[in-house]
């Protein structure tokens, strides 16, 4: 953040209502000061902190910036939510599998012997933290053994997919 005025202004910066240490203060030009807060460590508790910098002078007029935390993170959990055993050879079931705390959410593709399946839907829960895909699927008895994988991908992180998988007991009818 950069001002510059006279008299110089104070220069605070506070997050959550508390003010922080101070923070890198240079003045890089005559009659301008700048201000730098470096926050260590970031973590997914800082997902969506607000940072405030406020400059104030002697007349009491306050200019304030504020700067909110968004993190790129790798999915928590994934999860077959509905995922039944034993299941009916030539019957249709829909599948469901949910992945959380991907930001931004996460891409759910369903697999099974190296191919990947059509999802019929997918929807992110209204705070992004949590995605839900839906797969129809009719399992035959050639299914009987193979293994349904469900992966969730953040293309934007390193080490961004994280997957599940079950393997499937199909009896005949």
């Amino acid at each position: 953040m950069f001002w510059s005025c006279n008299p110089t202004p104070k220069i605070t910066w506070s997050s959550n209502g508390k003010t922080l240490p101070s923070a890198m203060i240079d003045y890089a030009h005559e009659s301008t000061l700048s201000s730098r807060l470096v926050v260590r460590n970031l973590s997914r508790a800082h997902q969506h902190n607000v940072y405030s910098c406020q400059a104030s002078n002697f007349y009491r007029r306050n200019v304030t910036a504020n700067v909110t935390i968004e993190l790129r993170l790798r999915p928590l959990a994934v999860e077959i939510v509905n995922g039944s055993s034993p299941l009916s050879a030539d019957r249709r079931y829909i599948v469901q599998c949910q992945s959380v705390g991907s930001r931004p959410p996460a891409k759910i593709t369903w697999w099974m012997g190296g191919v990947q399946l059509t999802a019929t839907n997918q929807t992110t829960s209204e705070d992004g933290n949590s995605t839900l895909a839906s797969l129809s699927f009719t399992p035959t008895r050639e299914d009987h053994g193979k293994t349904l994988i469900c992966r969730a991908t953040n293309e934007l992180v390193k080490r961004g997919t994280k997957e599940t998988s079950m393997k499937l007991n199909v009896f005949c009818k």
